[in-house]
């Protein structure tokens, strides 16, 4: 036990104080020798920080003053890392009390594992929430191994994963020496992703390690199909994608998919994506900026060109995507002529033919005319219900955008308002210090 290396525990808090006292108990009761656990809050209205500072004093506790989103929240905590390995933990996890000490031990038998992920269960429940993590090709769109499956031991083999989540991430001190921190340009869900990217190609191996079990309750402080979610979770993967594919994969291939993929989206997650889309063409420059900085080939200013033509594209795609169901519409509008059939006995082929003869006659002469002013009816009305959509859509799509940039501008001043307080404090102290001279001279 003595030879174990030292670790820190970051918990990172935005408004969880009905899960915080169990994940903090069960981590104050490891079998872990040389451990220290950082809670590093998010600017939680909760009551969560005095309910830390009360109840687990032997605790670091750092503030933030707003939530400044999960890769920044985290990078706080890993700033204050002396030790040899750092884990980040999310508060609405609970872990067995041998989890670090097995979480660890395969890290030191194999140097080349930079980044490890463990079992994790879904509440009072053997069901598998996470047994490593994989990506699907072209779009990035994440998975977890054994998600939903009752654990019967088809998952207790430690293998190399695509990546493992950020509820419990065990990372070894010289992969955020090496890779640098988590990307802050993410400010919800790919993170560890990304983060797990850049290990891999600088050469360590992720992995899952399924003798380290721990029980995840799951977006406790979030509603998962909220417009918050998706909209965070299609901006994120947009990130990945454009920082970690090759432009001529993106380009051929992800585009291509998310046009199809975007047909069969509902209005809601349509309106995620396209908010998803503005987001990262607003973002273009910044992605393509650390897409470099973190290995990545550069875009040529005709890729970056290609790529922000068709992320406005895929924006006016997911606008335009009719709720009415235009096809399906168009179908139902039109009427068609019905084949005749009786059940009535014929006495011979000269009344068939004669019955016959004389619905073709009645169809021409009196049906069809009715029936082509009823689908010419139907059509214009299928036309006004389009047209009525379309700008319904557009004023939609002015009025998100409208509030986008509102709350990005109350944000830019909330950042002014933070700089100009700190500027006056720094002038109080300057005239504070001045004054101390005059009197001292």
């Amino acid at each position: 036990m003595t030879s174990l290396p030292t670790a820190t525990l970051i918990v990172l808090n935005w408004n969880a104080g009905d899960y915080l006292p169990a994940c903090l108990s069960s981590l104050l009761r490891l079998d872990y020798p040389d451990f220290n656990v950082v809670v590093v809050d998010n600017g939680s209205t909760d009551g969560s920080v005095a309910l830390v500072e009360a109840q687990f004093p032997q605790v670091t506790l750092c503030r933030n003053e707003t939530n400044r989103g999960f890769a920044a929240g985290n990078n706080v905590g890993l700033r204050c890392a002396k030790s040899d390995f750092a884990v980040l933990v999310n508060p609405d996890v609970v872990v067995a009390e041998a989890w670090l000490r097995r979480f660890i031990t395969p890290m030191l038998q194999d140097k080349k594992i930079g980044i490890a992920g463990c079992k994790l269960y879904y509440p009072d429940s053997r069901v598998l929430q996470h047994a490593g993590g994989y990506l699907t090709r072209p779009q990035a769109f994440p998975g977890h191994y054994g998600l939903r499956e009752e654990d019967e031991g088809q998952y207790d083999e430690l293998r190399d994963v695509d990546y493992v989540i950020g509820a419990a991430m065990a990372i070894r001190r010289s992969v955020w020496e090496r890779v640098g921190l988590l990307d802050e340009g993410y400010f919800l869900f790919y993170e560890e992703v990304d983060f797990c990217a850049r290990a891999s190609r600088a050469g360590y191996r992720v992995v899952y390690i399924p003798q380290a079990t721990a029980v995840h309750h799951e977006s406790a402080t979030m509603e998962r199909d909220s417009d918050f979610y998706w909209q965070h979770m299609f901006s994120s993967r947009w990130r990945f994608l454009l920082k970690h594919y090759a432009w001529r994969d993106v380009l051929q291939e992800t585009i291509l998919a998310e046009k199809a993929w975007l047909a069969g989206l509902s209005l809601q997650h349509r309106r995620a994506a396209a908010h998803a889309y503005r987001a990262t063409f607003k973002s273009l420059n910044d992605i393509l900026a650390a897409r470099e900085r973190h290995g990545m080939a550069a875009a040529t200013p005709a890729e970056a060109q290609a790529i922000a033509a068709e992320l406005q594209q895929l924006r006016q795609l997911a606008w335009q995507s009719s709720p009415l169901g235009t096809g399906q519409l168009q179908a139902r509008a039109t009427v068609h002529e019905r084949p005749l059939h009786s059940r009535v006995p014929l006495l011979g082929p000269a009344i068939a033919w004669w019955r016959d003869t004389w619905n073709s006659v009645s169809t021409k002469w009196y049906v069809r005319p009715l029936l082509q002013q009823q689908n010419d009816f139907n059509q214009s009305l299928v036309r006004r219900l389009q047209e009525h959509a379309s700008r319904l859509a557009a004023q939609e799509q002015a009025q998100v955008e409208l509030i986008e940039d509102a709350a990005g501008l109350a944000e830019q001043l909330k950042e002014m308002n933070r700089l100009l307080r700190l500027i006056d404090e720094r002038l109080a102290r300057l005239e504070a210090t001045r004054s101390q001279h005059e009197l001292n001279d």
